[in-house]
């Protein structure tokens, strides 16, 4: 079996050397990559945006409309971006409605039921109330503080656009 030569101690030295100097040339590099990206990330980025990125997540709507001021209520968080309570309380006032916390309960989760899906059935919709109110008499209790019905009339309240087959006037009923 041949034996395997050893290097000599002055090769075995030279590359221990390269190794280290190696290693010094890229922890240099990454430092200055790391203090290029600080710089450049802390001039495209001014104060002012930094207290508005620190105080409000950033939303689909303050990015495609920057300055616009949205007044979100923390109450309602699924709601749509041009709607207000003061919104849904004139609403209420022509259907002469006077809101109380079921009729916003209700706000609640239809609005959660539309963030879930852009165009969610009228099946889903009425299982999420049945669900929510059950223990107060599910739909008829609904139907008894929204006449127009808990989805057509709860969905215009909420801002929404009510689900296909919420409204069917050639019956008179409606869901």
């Amino acid at each position: 079996m041949p034996r395997k030569r050893k290097a000599p101690a002055r090769a075995k030295k030279k590359t221990a050397r390269t190794a280290k100097a190696k290693a010094v040339r890229k922890a240099k590099k990454k430092t200055a990559r790391s203090k290029k990206r600080q710089v450049a990330s802390q001039a495209s980025i001014s104060p002012a945006s930094q207290m508005q990125t620190r105080s409000a997540p950033l939303t689909m709507y303050s990015i495609m409309h920057p300055g616009v001021d949205v007044e979100s209520d923390p109450s309602f968080r699924d709601a749509p971006d041009d709607w207000t309570p003061a919104r849904a309380r004139s609403l209420a006032g022509q259907a002469s409605l006077k809101l109380t916390e079921d009729h916003w309960e209700v706000i609640r989760v239809l609005q959660g039921c539309y963030k879930d899906e852009a165009s969610p059935r009228i099946r889903l919709l009425h299982d999420a109330l049945e669900a929510r109110f059950a223990k107060k008499g599910g739909m008829k209790y609904l139907y008894g503080i929204l006449p127009g019905g808990p989805i057509a009339q709860g969905c215009a309240l909420a801002g929404l656009k009510s689900p296909p087959g919420a409204k069917d006037y050639s019956y008179g009923s409606v869901a």
